[in-house]
């Protein structure tokens, strides 16, 4: 798989706003973990998301570029909270049926 580390271009191949799964890819990023369908794994400090639906592999290399990507994902999917885990939490809690 080819590399990039152009945020724009590697969620645009996404093509999904589902919270759902935009909040797995949160996770992913920020305990480097497998969440859902996004994988992240760290090597020698840069860490690397993978899914299925994107050809590309996303690499963060630095601290900096993981804060900023991960603010990108509050900003453009975190909706009126400007955090993708509270619209998350929100959406979620509105499709409970108690």
């Amino acid at each position: 798989m080819a590399t990039t580390t152009e945020f724009e271009e590697w969620l645009e191949n996404i093509e999904d706003d589902d919270i759902e799964i935009i909040n797995n890819l949160y996770e992913s990023v920020e305990f480097v973990t497998q969440m859902g369908e996004f994988t992240c794994t760290e090597n020698n400090g840069k860490l690397f998301i993978q899914t299925d639906d994107n050809e590309l592999t996303l690499m963060l290399a630095s601290d900096k570029a993981v804060k900023t990507f991960l603010k990108k994902l509050d900003d453009d999917y975190g909706g009126d909270f400007h955090s993708v885990v509270s619209e998350w939490e929100f959406y979620r809690s509105m499709r409970k049926d108690d």
